[in-house]
């Protein structure tokens, strides 16, 4: 367990924008260019947004808040595991 903390805490000093708009994309998120993306198939307009330093906010829906790896988790049902090692693999971050 130490060694996922270790490795999420290197994630999160990588984290930013580009990087969560560009996983988003890879799996299958339309992101505008102001940032925005819908997180549930039914909506009309994005409900989510992306800060530059990668944080996602949900403002409908669920009311989410949290970075790339939460999101996995949270929303896609990753355990937090597999989310942490898919964003790894996804940065070309390694532990050790």
């Amino acid at each position: 367990m130490e060694n996922l903390k270790q490795l999420r805490a290197k994630l999160k000093a990588q984290i930013d924008r580009d990087n969560v708009e560009q996983i988003l994309s890879f799996i299958g998120y339309e992101v505008t260019r102001d940032h925005k993306f819908k997180i549930r198939d039914e909506e009309k307009t994005p409900s989510a947004s992306i800060r530059h330093d990668g944080y996602i906010k949900d403002f409908g829906g669920d009311g989410f808040g949290g970075d790339i790896v939460a999101f996995l988790h949270e929303i896609h049902g990753q355990t937090l595991s597999d989310a942490v090692h898919y964003v790894a693999d996804c940065l070309g971050v390694h532990n050790g």
